[in-house]
């Protein structure tokens, strides 16, 4: 068995793989164009797999995506495409796979990482853990009522919007941990990914426009079914009170043709502050899951209140990482954090997924020691590690 990068020439091989795992076996088709952009795409990310001879049998991708934290923008490397053919699952290929892109993250720079998983258990066996919430709301449009603002609100189609949903997007993001940087991104392009028309279907963005200025303060995205009485809203940002209330007004007006709507939105999404009733759903789902790559680097990468100063020492498990396993002297100074190995006694111990869940914010330090996650030996550095990792909102509305 061998484990190595993609080249053009396993393309076909490659697409043959995605359609049996992704597919449902769909025959693959190619012509000069598809192939092009297939091998522009190769280039763009780091996508490797596992060869038993000149057949490949397991693979992964590794997207190097960019997004915000704690108004910062940092590196993630975003798993995408894991697959293994039928015939060889259970061998243990996808965690030969996992493990290779873990050092490739990290010596590239990327020292955190996501994935949308199809079984959560599978990948925390590897490191990785779910971080953060969204909520999303099901409601009877008869619950939603016309407003005024609403002939603030302007309908374009696809990508016409883009230009004044990405302001909105930006500005609206910023505050949450992990939400991609699109503009920013350069591989996928997480902006036609959104907005383009698909299955034949458009997609409508209204765009909530101030009176005075004309500059966008909030969007919605949606998609209609052809058939069935629910619609769907996959994205709903609002900067204002009143273009809260204008989207909202705007959306009322769908209520011709469906009979509930569907709004998925950050955990701290105010809809339920000014509609509730009996017949709203609302659901708590995880955002998707997280992994620390490189202890040493991700700590490094925090921005530090000017006021906290200390020492505190963690020791982490982490089977798949040598480098994150073991002893910890985090030093904290100047707004300035530094990390070393030590010998030390440990103030705080635990694990490499129980620490993401604290990175990212959500659920937060105190939720897991609560749950027994976090072993606390030493008081004055859990307190100074709390402040460096402090309870916060996470946002990924991105499939990737």
């Amino acid at each position: 068995m061998e484990i190595r990068t993609l080249t053009p020439d396993d393309i076909p091989y490659h697409d043959r793989l995605m359609s049996e795992a992704f597919g449902r076996g769909a025959r693959p088709t190619w012509d000069t164009a598809q192939d092009a952009e297939k091998r522009a795409e190769l280039s763009l990310c780091n996508r490797t797999g596992v060869f038993d001879g000149i057949r490949l049998v397991a693979t992964a991708t590794v997207l190097d995506m960019s997004v915000y934290w704690d108004s910062q923008i940092v590196r993630l490397g975003g798993i995408a495409g894991v697959a293994c053919t039928a015939d060889r699952r259970g061998e243990g290929h996808v965690g030969a796979l996992l493990n290779r892109n873990l050092i490739d993250m990290r010596e590239s720079g990327q020292f955190i990482s996501g994935l949308n998983p199809f079984a959560f258990g599978f990948y925390r066996r590897y490191g990785w853990d779910w971080v953060g919430e969204k909520r999303i709301t099901t409601l009877p449009f008869e619950l939603l009522e016309a407003h005024a603002e609403s002939r603030n609100v302007v309908m374009f189609e696809g990508l016409d919007a883009k230009e004044k949903a990405a302001v909105v997007y930006d500005n609206s993001v910023k505050r949450y941990r992990g939400a991609v940087a699109r503009d920013q991104t350069v591989f996928p392009n997480f902006w036609k990914r959104t907005l383009d028309h698909h299955d034949g279907r458009t997609t409508y963005v209204h765009v909530y426009q101030s009176p005075s200025t004309g500059e966008p303060e909030g969007y919605f995205i949606c998609s209609l079914p052809g058939s069935g009485d629910k619609m769907i809203v996959p994205e709903f940002f609002a900067e204002t009170p009143r273009a809260e209330s204008g989207l909202l007004g705007a959306l009322h007006y769908y209520g011709t043709q469906f009979k509930l709507v569907e709004l998925t939105r950050p955990f701290d999404d105010p809809l339920t502050l000014s509609i509730m009733h009996w017949d709203v759903d609302v659901k708590l789902k995880p955002l998707f899951m997280g992994r620390i790559v490189d202890l040493t680097a991700a700590f490094a990468g925090l921005v530090a209140p000017d006021s906290v100063r200390g020492e505190a020492v963690i020791s982490v498990t982490d089977s798949h990482c040598d480098w994150n396993n073991g002893s910890f002297k985090l030093v904290v100074e100047g707004g300035r954090i530094t990390v070393n190995r030590t010998t030390g006694n440990p103030d705080v111990v635990t694990d490499i997924q129980t620490l993401t869940q604290a990175y990212w914010g959500r659920p937060g330090l105190a939720a897991l020691r609560d749950a027994g996650r976090v072993i606390v030996t030493g008081e004055d550095g859990y307190k100074l590690l709390s402040k460096l990792l402090p309870e916060s909102n996470s946002y990924v509305g991105d499939f990737f």
